[in-house]
């Protein structure tokens, strides 16, 4: 008899066999309650080396040993008249079967079975229940699960998140929802399938990080929203070094499971991060999220000067990382919009801020990663210069290759509004309009600027229907509240003036302001006015809302000219998008105006301001 036929009647192969599909199931086990209790990575290695060790000593036992109806025995010393060695065998048969069946049981339910969100609920449970037909190629990116042991992650997790979201919303033939609408489902106990419905996608990539000394393990899975099916998912298990390159090989693979077009060159420099220095990234992840966070917390000023820190510590570790340069220049951009509740943070003069600006989108523009890139970067530049042409121009170009990028079509919207270009402002509308009622960003900015060249009731209705999905989102109710007004639907204005000061007390100014002026409430509206306080930039901006509400044109106009007179022409941008401003008592202005060639309509009159004092 030959060797092999030999380990054939002493079952060897039965048992190696059933062996190591019996440690494949037993690992699938103990990785899910491994992960469930957080327990460290080291413990799942020594299962596997455990395991390992096992395999060459139950083959040595099958060759050595046989079992026999008097228990287990040397097989040298077994009569081989008496062995029992194939009855043996087929029980091993049915073994394998059995453990093969659960095997088969246990991947079905792991691929093929919707996932179970975790945590807190995220948005609200009583929004309008609505199916959305979704674009086959379109994604939404939720925020990574944080599961290290230490709960400390949470930077990182959803900086990833967030930075393969960007990378995908470059792919001209994905469309992809936003961060503000998509992150809305942080630990949201909602079914995948009602998410990706809510959003208007057909798939949704979810996942986790968790993080155990030097090492990093992240999980992410593409789901099919309609089935549930996973179209793809990866492990990582990597040293934290290797934390870009996850990054990026997660985009490159999510790209290529939803057949975009690109061609593998494009693809490839398009998921570049700009930075091979995981120090960088680093600080630049953690600038985003105190970012996120400031925002979360109503604006809070620490955490934005917190998140510029962050910024400017990654440009200084890697001098080429355009996307730090881009978002520390985002810092003082803010600091020259007087409007922005965020401003104010510094004591320097005007031009010296925009120097400061100058000189981090000049390092952005020099360090661009493509083409594509640098026309966005310098259109940002021309628009805070208000070269509105060129920042038009620029735009255009862009969007072209980043269809995608709504902050850059609104930036766009912004250069149109001050241009007083109708036409553009109408085909940005329509575009938005086309991506239907599912993206709260995209949403919010349409609602924003509608009134002002369109039909004020047609916005009103659109915003009162983005409502009914996103009822206690601050942003559409401030802005559905003006439109109504606008409309003069007074009574439907009021109701959400009474829901805005229910949600958000405190920080309802103007919305108490101009709902008491439509009502003909003089004396609320001066009351209010002089609880502000004069020494605030985003106060004083409510001052010359309210004094135009009470028809004080000469006061509201003094309260403007510091920022006319600063130097920097941008500092009034903010109030150049109102129809409702008078740029004639400021010539720095009108020099501005005629240099873009700028034919503004004439101003329009508050059609709810104040009645006139008695």
């Amino acid at each position: 008899m030959s060797f092999f036929d030999e380990l054939k009647r002493r079952n060897v192969f039965r048992v190696g066999i059933a062996y190591l599909v019996s440690a494949w199931v037993l690992l699938q086990v103990v990785d899910l309650v491994l992960e469930n209790i957080q327990a460290p990575d080291w413990v799942m290695q020594v299962f596997m080396l455990a395991l390992a060790i096992g395999f060459p000593l139950a083959v040595f036992f099958a060759w050595a040993f046989e079992m026999t109806p008097d228990g287990l025995r040397k097989e040298k010393d077994v009569d081989r008249t008496k062995s029992i060695t194939s009855k043996t065998g087929r029980k091993l048969d049915r073994s394998i079967i059995v453990i093969l069946l659960v095997a088969v049981v246990y991947f079905a339910w792991d691929n093929f079975s919707p996932p179970t969100p975790e945590s807190s609920p995220g948005p609200e449970t009583d929004q309008q229940a609505v199916t959305i037909e979704s674009a086959p190629k379109s994604i939404a990116v939720l925020p990574f699960a944080d599961l290290s042991q230490a709960q400390d992650q949470e930077w990182f997790a959803d900086g990833l998140a967030e930075e393969i979201l960007n990378v995908l919303a470059k792919t001209p033939d994905l469309l992809v929802s936003s961060r503000t609408s998509s992150f809305r489902y942080k630990g949201s106990k909602l079914d995948i399938p009602d998410i990706a419905n809510e959003l208007g996608v057909a798939h949704i990539l979810e996942g986790s990080v968790r993080s155990s000394g030097d090492r990093i393990r992240v999980t992410a899975q593409l789901i099919r929203a309609k089935d549930g099916f996973h179209v793809w998912s990866e492990n990582y298990d990597r040293d934290i070094a290797d934390m870009i390159e996850i990054q990026e090989d997660l985009a490159l693979n999510i790209a290529n499971a939803l057949e975009t077009t690109m061609d593998p060159a494009a693809l490839a420099s398009m998921i570049n991060t700009g930075t091979r220095s995981v120090e960088a990234y680093e600080e630049y992840l953690r600038g985003q999220a105190a970012a996120r966070e400031s925002v979360a917390s109503a604006n809070d000023n620490l955490l934005f000067q917190e998140s510029y820190q962050h910024f400017e510590e990654a440009r200084a570790i890697d001098p080429d990382f355009a996307a730090a340069h881009l978002a520390a220049a985002g810092f003082w951009q803010t600091q020259l919009s007087p409007a922005w509740s965020q401003s104010g943070l510094t004591d320097l003069e005007p031009r010296e801020m925009l120097l400061e600006f100058n000189q981090r989108i000049d390092s952005a523009i020099d360090t661009a990663p493509n083409t594509t890139e640098k026309n966005g970067y310098m259109a940002l530049r021309a628009l805070v210069e208000l070269r509105l042409k060129e920042a038009i121009r620029l735009y255009r170009e862009y969007l072209i290759d980043r269809p995608n990028d709504e902050q850059a079509r609104s930036d766009l919207g912004i250069a149109a509004q001050l241009s007083s270009d109708s036409g553009l402002l109408k085909e940005i509308s329509d575009h938005w309009l086309e991506r239907g009622i599912t993206d709260e960003a995209v949403v919010h900015a349409r609602i924003q600027g509608e009134y002002r060249f369109s039909s004020a009731s047609e916005a009103a209705d659109y915003g009162l229907l983005a409502l009914q999905r996103w009822p206690n989102n601050k942003g559409l109710i401030y802005q559905t509240h003006r439109t109504l007004l606008w409309a003069g639907r007074i009574p439907e204005a009021g109701e959400l003036d009474v829901r805005y000061g229910r949600l958000f007390p405190g920080d309802d100014t103007l919305v108490r302001a101009r709902q008491a002026c439509a009502e003909g409430r003089r004396d609320d509206v001066e009351a209010i006015y002089k609880s502000l306080d004069p020494g605030d930039n985003y106060d004083r901006s409510n001052h010359w809302h309210i004094l135009k509400l009470l028809g004080e044109e000469q006061k509201a106009a003094e309260i403007l000219r510091p920022y006319a007179e600063s130097g920097v022409p941008f500092m009034m941008a903010s109030w150049l998008i109102y129809p409702k401003f008078d740029p004639a008592p400021f010539p720095e202005v009108l020099a501005v105006l005629e240099r873009e060639g700028i034919n503004r309509p004439p101003v329009v009159e508050i059609p709810f301001k104040c009645p006139p004092p008695e």
